[in-house]
């Protein structure tokens, strides 16, 4: 870990917008015996004396485990510069607490420490003192602003820049400084300083909209709703293929910026080891259906589009994701790629080292994607593949140049997957859409060219997952029952690879 990517943790973690991610590295690097994060330390009242006994504040520890680790972030955050003096209360209450009052803190600061809110203009949040306004003004103007059906107690009672983080996800915030500014217990000029932030933040409404009109593109027909992601990653822990390791993460909202990492939200239970569950391959599909569950509660009282995207490693990228089983509250069960659209991703391309050789020209890739989004895919811009026999990896990879995108219209046979996917990688194309399965006297080049140009390619993901619920209403052979999509968005990875490819300062 080199010194920018340490910094970029520890201010993370003093502004309390870290990760678990951000936790499980700093904590991997100090079992590492790191000595420039030792150093990095001192100045948060933290040491590591020669007897590997570590100090941080008046205690000793022993080891990196979990209570030294939360004593690390406490110590780190007391040392930030906005610390909270609490007077007792528990933080587990349903209400935020009377006798909690704010010490150096400001809404100038706490907006400034997260990036969503950062378009406002910090001319009328200047001299607004936190502390100037009553804890039970906070809680209730809090409760107002939030939809009726919302789940706003999972936070920290007196967390503010958590509950403002809540807010914004919310699309609440003019909502609760508008509460605020009319509440008549607070003085009138905080009253006036209040509404003019409410002012200030509807005459800046959705700056994304045009800012990130390219991720936008992608929902052009769900309007008004939430950029959802569930994304989860397999990877292999023996070569027996006995146990594999399930990792995932929710995005409520990828509208904000790309390379802002507070966007995910882990799915694992907190008991577990944050490298991802294990489990056997037949029990996969069971623990997808308990991180698809958490991430709906999160998702609660929210509206939004949740689209499910899968790492697998390419051997495996065959794997029928999209017909998994989910739970269902009124039919029970029911077929995981007829609710939701399925994107199949490459694990390999979560490799640094693929993304060191490799991301530059994914990324020129990506953006001629961009550029046709709102066109009907131009069958020029995908190569076809309709036979195996002859396959050569080399020449495909040479066919998928200034493609972006390949149309396989024959199933691969397992043998050659990984070749396949050999020519993929290593041309960077960034969308693919096959067959699993050859269908007798079925015409498989027209019935793929079909949901091809069905519609604009922004639309291709629930192009697919169309024809997936038609099949599923079908007891014939069908094509929704082997349809697979590759798409791979190299903006979009695991948190812990975006940490690393962060330019620093960002």
């Amino acid at each position: 870990m080199n010194t920018e990517y340490l910094k970029a943790i520890l201010n993370r973690i003093a502004s309390k917008q870290h990760t678990e991610d951000d936790i499980t590295l700093l904590e991997q690097a100090l079992v590492a015996d790191n000595c420039q994060i030792a150093s990095q330390l001192g100045k948060y009242n933290v040491n590591i004396g020669e007897g590997k006994e570590i100090h941080i504040g008046d205690r000793i520890y022993n080891q990196w485990d979990k209570e030294a680790m939360e004593a690390l972030v406490k110590a780190i955050q007391e040392a930030s510069g906005i610390h909270q003096n609490t007077q007792g209360g528990d933080a587990a209450a349903r209400d935020i607490d009377k006798r909690n009052i704010y010490e150096n803190c400001t809404f100038i600061q706490l907006l400034a420490k997260d990036s969503n809110l950062g378009s406002l203009s910090q001319e009328p949040l200047k001299d607004l003192d936190f502390s100037d306004i009553s804890q039970e003004s906070i809680r209730q103007a809090y409760q107002d602003a939030l939809p009726p059906d919302a789940s706003v107690w999972n936070l920290e009672g007196n967390n503010i820049t958590q509950i403002l983080q809540e807010l914004n996800e919310f699309r609440r915030l003019f909502e609760f400084f508008n509460c605020l500014s009319q509440d008549e217990s607070l003085p009138e000029e905080i009253r006036n300083k209040l509404s003019n932030v409410a002012k200030n933040i509807v005459s800046k409404k959705h700056p994304e909209e045009k800012t990130n009109k390219s991720s936008k593109d992608f929902f052009s027909d769900k309007e008004g709703l939430l950029e959802s992601y569930l994304i989860a990653t397999l990877e292999r822990c023996d070569d027996d293929n006995e146990q594999f390791l399930l990792n995932a993460w929710l995005i409520i909202d990828d509208s904000v910026q790309v390379n802002d990492l507070s966007k995910f939200t882990s799915l694992l239970n907190k008991d577990e080891q944050q490298q991802g569950t294990l489990c056997k391959f037949n029990d996969i599909p069971k623990q997808l259906n308990k991180f698809l569950k958490a991430s709906l509660r999160h998702l609660r009282g929210k509206q939004y589009q949740l689209i499910v995207e899968v790492f697998l490693p390419s051997d495996l990228i065959g794997t029928e994701v999209d017909r998994w089983k989910i739970y269902d509250p009124i039919v029970e069960e029911i077929t995981l790629g007829i609710k939701y659209p399925i994107r199949l991703r490459s694990l390999e391309r979560l490799d640094l080292e693929y993304l060191d050789s490799y991301l530059s020209d994914w990324y020129k890739y990506w953006n001629k994607v961009k550029t046709v989004l709102h066109n009907e895919p131009i069958q020029e811009l995908f190569a076809h593949l309709e036979e195996m026999e002859t396959f050569n990896w080399k020449s495909l990879r040479s066919s998928l140049k200034e493609k972006i995108g390949l149309k396989v219209t024959c199933a691969p046979p397992k043998a050659k997957t990984k070749e396949l996917f050999k020519a993929i990688l290593t041309a960077t194309t960034p969308i693919a859409i096959w067959t699993r399965c050859d269908i007798p006297n079925f015409d498989h080049v027209a019935a793929i060219d079909e949901i091809l140009t069905f519609k604009p390619l922004c639309h291709l993901c629930e192009s697919v997952r169309l024809t997936r619920e038609k099949a599923d209403a079908q007891t014939e052979e069908h094509l929704g029952f082997h349809l697979a999509l590759l798409w791979e968005d190299p903006h979009r990875l695991t948190p812990n690879v975006m940490l690393e490819l962060k330019t620093p300062g960002q």
